[in-house]
């Protein structure tokens, strides 16, 4: 039996969402995150500030919504048949989370909110979780499962703990970036990272 269409409403919900924070994402490329307001955004998409205020309490919510979108976007623009092509081994598993943080970390709207938004970024690294944050968990913990299941370098290892793990350490290596650049250029930075990731997982 073919699924049904989603109710009309939800649809048009869907589209006023990604109308909204596509116009989030241009604004804060183009003015910066400190100019892109509730207003600024309701002017570039054409979405009423009174319906923006139903989605989104203020413009703070409502870039951590563009930031789940951005985050988990990653996934797809580096593989689109993941999470059904998962990595047969841990040296797939390695190469696949190395180029996703690599994306990342390249990530012009990451960049702009790491610039300008320390404070936003700080509540996700230092108190709470957000929903991407626990999404690319879930996605790695999978892939993960799959990896212990076939690969015997990574007998007795805990998906839920190795992916735990493994995210908070590789997040804050591509929020530092900037950072270690000199004497990290961005190969020596992949290189460097995937050392890292390899010697966590015993490989």
């Amino acid at each position: 039996m073919t699924a049904s269409a989603p109710p009309r409403h939800a649809a048009r919900t869907a589209n006023t969402r990604d109308r909204a924070l596509t116009a989030a994402h241009t604004s804060i490329l183009e003015i910066g995150s400190s100019r892109t307001t509730m207003v600024e955004v309701a002017r570039r998409s054409g979405v009423g500030r009174t319906t923006l205020y139903r989605h989104w309490p203020d413009i703070t919510a409502l870039f951590a919504d563009l930031m789940t979108r951005e985050l988990t976007g990653v996934v797809e623009r580096v593989d689109p048949t993941l999470p059904g092509s998962a990595p047969r081994d841990a040296d797939e598993l390695s190469l696949l989370l190395c180029t996703l943080a690599d994306e990342v970390r390249a990530d012009p709207l990451l960049d702009a909110l790491r610039r300008h938004e320390t404070d936003l970024l700080s509540e996700y690294l230092l108190h709470r979780l957000g929903t991407s944050q626990r999404r690319l968990i879930g996605f790695l913990r999978g892939l993960l499962a799959q990896a212990i299941a076939t690969d015997p370098r990574l007998a007795g290892r805990d998906a839920d703990r190795t992916a735990t793990m493994l995210y908070l350490a590789v997040q804050g290596v591509v929020l530092s970036a900037p950072l270690a650049d000199p004497p990290l250029d961005p190969a020596t930075w992949r290189a460097e990272l995937q050392i890292l990731v390899r010697g966590y997982l015993g490989l």
